[in-house]
């Protein structure tokens, strides 16, 4: 039995992934590392076995989104390795030493604990927090945003605590991610299933907390609303409407419809209006009539 397996998933990012394959292993780490190529074009697999032998490379076909992917990097890694922890990890997230044990020694804070958060920095700015403590859901809004997004490190997040696990630095131990039939598919191809998944953890009565000894160094790529293109409209709008009808609470739904939904839907069309990007707007529009769908549940892997 593996102790952990980090997994890490990839797509058209040879150099990014590098960069983070190497500073894994200049951090000391000497877990066993699962990448899985989510259909890249660009040959990172085959060139990934070349320069790190001891990885264990999937080149899959095709992209299967975020959370499938996800989903079925864990499957594999759990039939390979039979791990007792996962370890997933966004591949523009650079490591400090000590990483893997910080979340690792998460679980010790109870038998109940069955996730681990790290605490974030930003790439391009290092004295500054990308995540200090996981996510704050701000359902009126649309909006999950870290805990301590932007701020100076200046240790006002360094101490352990209960946290809504996002991001891609988190630890789960492997029993409780396949008794919770991993990440919800239904948000493919992106977000937010990692909010959803430790909300989902927290209700079957497991802990999740944010382990601050663990850092890293994201290079945040997320826009937090600019560009909209149809599809990410759609995108955006339809999963939002489904991970608020499973978590928030009735009168956070009735604020959302009756205040928020009318306030943001204007904002939207005149921003991508006044740029002719009616596309977006389509696609704000197509996200509400799916929210008409029945509600899924497929999550399972």
């Amino acid at each position: 039995m593996t102790d952990v397996v980090i997994i890490i998933l990839t797509l058209n990012q040879l150099e990014r992934t590098r960069e983070c394959l190497n500073a894994l292993f200049d951090a000391g780490v000497n877990e066993q590392v699962l990448l899985w190529d989510n259909g890249s074009q660009d040959n990172t697999a085959g060139i990934m076995r070349r320069d790190f032998p001891g990885v264990l490379v999937h080149a899959h076909p095709t992209n299967l989104g975020v959370a499938s992917g996800r989903n079925a990097a864990a499957e594999l890694a759990c039939q390979t390795y039979s791990p007792r922890y996962l370890l997933f990890l966004d591949n523009d997230i650079l490591v400090e030493p000590g990483f893997v044990q910080g979340l690792r020694d998460a679980f010790y804070g109870g038998a109940r604990v069955g996730q681990a958060q790290a605490k974030l920095r930003f790439m391009h700015d290092r004295a500054r927090l990308n995540d200090g403590g996981g996510a704050r859901i701000d359902f009126l809004r649309w909006q999950i945003t870290p805990v301590g997004y932007g701020e100076v490190d200046e240790g006002q997040h360094d101490e352990v605590k209960r946290c809504i696990s996002c991001g891609g630095a988190m630890m789960v131990r492997a029993d409780v991610f396949r008794e919770l039939g991993g990440f919800d598919a239904q948000f493919d191809p992106f977000g937010p299933e990692d909010a959803d998944f430790s909300l989902r953890l927290q209700k079957a009565g497991y802990t999740a907390l944010y382990a601050p000894q663990a850092v890293g160094y994201h290079a945040v790529s997320h826009t937090f609303g600019e560009g909209y293109t149809e599809a990410y409209a759609r995108h955006k709008s339809r999963h939002w409407f489904a991970f608020m009808r499973r978590h928030a609470s009735p009168m956070e739904q009735l604020r959302f419809f009756t205040i928020g939904a009318p306030y943001l839907a204007l904002r939207v069309v005149l921003r991508e209006g006044r740029k002719g990007n009616f596309g977006a707007v389509r696609g704000l529009v197509r996200g509400f009539m799916d929210l008409l769908r029945p509600a899924k549940g497929d999550y399972h892997w």
